[in-house]
């Protein structure tokens, strides 16, 4: 409910553009700082995969294994000091220290730590069980002991924990802690954080204004059609209200008429009383009215019943439902109808049967009432998806410009025609044959293909 009243509230589309907008460029930074965190371990542990190897292959080559397990030979020392020169020669390494296997410096070029054991050094532990470590740091931070030995002019570095193996590479022998501030893959990876956030948060732009766009557009469509279903039934309930005033003005002017007639004749001859020959021929006279007045009045109520049902559409095509409806309106009002009818599609949906149908019977009364059944003619022509329905007559015509009268009951099915073609996504239109008058109304219905 709380959902419910905040979007009657705000507007689904307002709400979109915000939760929308949030989500996206949150997601954008969040997916963003995932690559780049991605990209930056990559490269990271690319650097000290290659510090690794090189160490490595230095201790093979000066076996300082002797010296790492206690030696004081001379030898052995001269060993690790070459080993440690090639160490500490490695490009943007500004510090580097050895470990031996009771986690005590026993070599480094800061030689005021030489000889210090710092025992909160987990990585240092990881390192002498075979794997490599590292870690990137800001000097400031002191997130170790040994940090408050680090240079001043240092702000950012890679801090990595190389194991060093024996010659057959089954123990650990000693641990190389290696302090490196490679600016020029510092600096890459700044351009590289600044692309990705910038490709990140313009992507999630671009899907953002892609999906609004969308968003829009379908609630723009659902507006409209929202307004021109409410319009619509708007327009249907003031239709079927004009035409029970019609059905009701058509009873009351025509069998209405003729059945009042007939009783008022009846009434004549029960209140007469007489029995002369005059009278009794006067009575017949009457009662061959009342007959008549009678048989029109059931003419007229078959006339008016019969205009408000469909034949079986289901059955028929649109072709011979409306041929049978042309040659009922003639036989009703003894005219002709000219019509063209061979082109019309055999598989047109029932729907668009219907509203042909209610056209062309709507327009042929409308021809025969208003036009005298003068040149009625009723032509259909398909190109492509779209049918073309004209129904004409060649009578005095019509005020076209009056037809719009709301309240108008003679103009009604006109206007009830207009409906049937729009509510198919069609277009109606109102014209005249001629200078002289006559009118002519052209359908236009999009069929499938």
């Amino acid at each position: 409910m709380k959902i419910t009243a905040l979007i009657q509230r705000w507007g689904l589309l307002r709400i979109f553009a915000l939760s929308g907008f949030i989500s996206i460029i949150g997601i954008s930074i969040v997916s963003g700082s995932i690559y780049f965190s991605f990209l930056q371990q990559n490269l990271l542990a690319r650097e000290m995969a290659v510090s690794s190897e090189f160490i490595q292959s230095v201790s093979l080559i000066n076996n300082p294994e002797a010296y790492f397990e206690g030696s004081t030979n001379i030898e052995d020392k001269n060993a690790v000091e070459e080993f440690f020169n090639h160490v500490v020669g490695i490009p943007d390494v500004f510090r580097a220290t050895i470990f031996d296997a009771d986690f005590r410096i026993i070599w480094s070029n800061d030689e005021q730590i030489i000889g210090k054991r710092f025992s909160d050094n987990d990585e240092l532990k990881i390192a002498y069980g075979g794997e490599s470590v590292f870690s990137w740091g800001v000097t400031d931070e002191h997130a170790k002991q040994e940090h408050v030995f680090l240079p001043d002019d240092v702000e950012q570095f890679v801090e990595s924990y190389i194991p060093v193996w024996d010659e057959k590479h089954e123990r650990v022998i000693g641990v190389v802690e290696l302090y490196k501030s490679p600016r020029a893959l510092f600096e890459a990876l700044d351009r590289g954080q600044l692309l990705v956030a910038t490709v990140s948060l313009l992507g999630g732009l671009i899907l953002y204004l892609l999906l609004f766009w969308v968003v829009r557009t379908a609630h723009q469509l659902i507006e409209s059609q929202r307004t021109r279903i409410k319009q619509a039934s708007s327009r249907g309930v003031e239709l079927n209200e004009q035409y029970l005033r019609r059905i009701g003005s058509e009873l009351h002017d025509g069998p209405l008429q003729s059945i009042g007639f007939a009783l008022l004749k009846l009434d004549s001859i029960f209140k007469s009383g007489s029995d002369s020959a005059q009278s009794v021929k006067a009575d017949f006279v009457v009662i061959d009215k009342i007959q008549r007045a009678l048989n029109d009045a059931v003419q007229e109520l078959r006339s008016l019943s019969a205009g408000l049902t469909i034949p079986e559409l289901q059955e028929l095509s649109a072709r011979e439902a409306i041929a049978r409806l042309i040659e009922r309106h003639e036989s009703r009002t003894s005219t002709s109808v000219s019509h063209e009818l061979h082109n019309l599609p055999e598989n047109l949906s029932t729907p668009t049967k219907i509203c042909l149908y209610r056209l062309v019977q709507e327009g042929l009364n409308n021809a025969y009432r208003h036009g005298a059944g003068i040149d009625q003619r009723v032509d259909v022509l398909v190109q492509g998806s779209l049918l073309f329905l004209t129904i004409s007559d060649g009578g005095p015509g019509m005020d076209i410009d009056d037809i719009s009268k709301s309240n108008d009951v003679d103009h009604m099915g006109l206007r009830g025609m207009r409906e049937r073609v729009e509510s198919l996504g069609g277009d109606f239109e109102i014209t005249r044959t001629g200078k002289s008058g006559g009118v002519k109304l052209i359908a236009t219905l999009i069929i499938d293909d």
